[in-house]
């Protein structure tokens, strides 16, 4: 008895060399406080003082430990595009923290920053971002 291998003997191919790619389209993000939005912009400025403009270059410019939390949180998706941060998300945020055991940097700016949520009214969808 004879043992067969499956199908016809296999001839090797050259593999085909790659075609010159498109060049990599410059990324529309540089950090992650190109993804903050208006609203969080002027949530940042009454929370903290700080002015964070379109284009801000955090190795160029001191930024606050809330403005960093709140433009990481917005690039890493927790918060959605156009998504407000509202009261309950920022007292999250900072219970997170607080249960992390890593330096909170929400704290200091917590309650100037739901002082100003509740002074502006009922938050809507931004879709600046």
């Amino acid at each position: 008895m004879t043992v067969s291998g499956l199908g016809s003997p296999h001839t090797p191919r050259t593999p085909q060399t790659a075609t010159n790619r498109a060049q990599r389209v410059e990324k529309t993000h540089r950090n992650d406080f190109d993804h903050l939005t208006g609203a969080d912009r002027e949530l940042i400025y009454q929370a903290t003082g700080q002015r964070v403009t379109p284009g801000f270059d955090p190795s160029r410019e001191l930024t606050t430990t809330f403005a960093a939390a709140l433009a990481a949180e917005r690039a890493a998706g927790r918060l959605a595009p156009g998504q407000p941060v509202t009261a309950v998300y920022l007292k999250d945020l900072n219970r997170r923290f607080d249960r992390s055991g890593a330096a909170n940097p929400v704290r200091p700016y917590l309650d100037k920053a739901l002082d100003y949520l509740a002074r502006s009214g009922a938050r809507r969808i931004d879709v600046s971002a």
